[in-house]
């Protein structure tokens, strides 16, 4: 049967391993591709893209490389899968490229989805990683939900910056406090306006300090 190939090249890429790597469920769908006679006029067909993302999946699994998955894979979504779609040989081979890559590089895992796989694909309970599936498919629900969490979680409240008018008015502040200081000393004005230059101390309006705006202040404290 035409559909053997697929198979038999599965096990000349897998080895030894083939006997425990080919499940139920990949056997079925290499062998038979999707059989619509499994589904009800309800049911949503899976469509090509499905099928292929499942079995590259599969094929990033059980270790075969990306090149061994591309080859492999293309071949067969042209022959089994071009059912599903009205693109041309060239146009399943490009896809299922793109598809495989994305697979290879996003570390999708396989979960095979046991009994209720969205493909009807034949499924075993005697299937040597069928409980460990059960296992990865929890692990990825909750990794799912942390993300889920995260992503949704309430973002602390940044600490705003003071306003430039509160920022002057605490700089004229202290430089009205340096000025009270010095002229308690006796410090004439001309030295207390060369001082509060030398310190970078601003006026009330982020300005730099000048004698008529030094003055202008002193009598605005005495009166």
């Amino acid at each position: 049967m035409a559909q053997n190939q697929f198979v038999d090249r599965l096990k000349t890429l897998l080895g030894d391993a083939a006997g425990v790597s080919i499940y139920p469920c990949i056997g079925d769908l290499v062998v038979n591709g999707i059989q619509r006679s499994r589904f009800s006029p309800s049911d949503q067909v899976p469509n090509r893209q499905n099928v292929t993302q499942y079995l590259a999946a599969w094929c990033r699994d059980v270790h075969l490389s990306q090149n061994e998955c591309r080859t492999w894979l293309s071949d067969y979504a042209v022959s089994m899968l071009a059912s599903l779609s009205r693109s041309s040989a060239s146009r399943i081979r490009h896809s299922t490229k793109s598809n495989v890559k994305y697979i290879y590089q996003s570390g999708h895992p396989f979960i095979c989805e046991w009994e209720n796989n969205p493909f009807r694909a034949t499924c075993s309970k005697t299937c040597h990683v069928y409980h460990e599936m059960v296992i990865r498919a929890a692990k990825a629900k909750a990794d799912s939900l942390a993300a889920m969490e995260q992503r949704h979680a309430p973002v602390p409240p940044a600490v705003a910056a003071p306003m430039v008018k509160e920022v002057h008015r605490a700089q004229f502040l202290a430089a009205m406090q340096l000025v009270a200081e010095e002229l308690s000393k006796g410090t004439d004005k001309n030295a207390i306006l060369k001082l509060l230059k030398q310190k970078g101390m601003k006026t009330r309006s982020g300005r730099e300090w000048t004698y008529s705006t030094l003055s202008n202040e002193i009598r605005k404290c005495k009166s």
